[in-house]
């Protein structure tokens, strides 16, 4: 008895983790992605900061309180007093200052070239 109740067990567990990627997974990426496309930034970097509540998200605050999502290998490229450049409807973003021009663009970080 407690072999089936083991399996029923591992088999609900895997249906849930299955449901939970096919229903979220697809939806949060293109929402991520749309949220980051449709900001438009010509600010300075006031603050950088990792969301502890967020699953330790990086984020680069700009402005007085808006905020936008980088990832952690961009995380050094980026110092507050950098300005920050992102048109609407981009997923590239300039970092400068005067000793340096980053581009950084989310379509190579999310293999999505070419979309």
């Amino acid at each position: 008895m407690n072999r089936n109740k083991s399996l029923v067990i591992m088999l609900v567990v895997f249906a849930l983790a299955f449901l939970y990627k096919l229903i979220f997974s697809s939806e949060n990426k293109g929402s991520f992605l749309d949220k980051i496309r449709d900001k438009d930034i010509k600010s300075i970097v006031t603050k950088k900061y990792i969301n502890h509540d967020n699953h330790n998200i990086p984020f680069l605050m700009y402005g007085h309180k808006d905020s936008i999502v980088v990832y952690r290998d961009w995380w050094d490229k980026v110092s507050v007093g950098d300005s920050i450049l992102k048109p609407k409807g981009s997923l590239e973003m300039v970092i400068k200052n005067s000793d340096k021009i980053e581009k950084l663009d989310y379509t190579d970080k999310m293999g999505l070239e070419g979309q």
